[in-house]
């Protein structure tokens, strides 16, 4: 597995049954904390029914069994050519 550089940031999103992906962590600053939230949703899809916020305060909810992949990754840099990632996209 590569090593993180020390500047790199790591964010964590849902993909959901309907094919859309939400971003639920982002500039998290190590694979750990990635991991830390991974770990949560993964808990949240396998044995919590019902809806569930991503961010406190966001209003973005997802409901535990339309969760099919979790994924964590380093965050790619911003560009000036494209808007921000946060939320959710189609």
């Amino acid at each position: 597995m590569p090593e993180d550089h020390p500047d790199d940031r790591h964010e964590v999103f849902l993909e959901l049954t309907s094919g859309t992906r939400v971003i639920v962590g982002s500039n998290l600053p190590d694979r750990a904390a990635a991991s830390l939230v991974a770990n949560r949703w993964i808990v949240i899809a396998r044995e919590e029914d019902g809806l569930h916020e991503t961010h406190p305060g966001s209003g973005v909810v997802v409901r535990a069994t339309s969760i099919i992949a979790i994924k964590a990754q380093v965050q790619p840099a911003k560009s000036f050519l494209r808007g921000p990632r946060d939320g959710s996209w189609l």
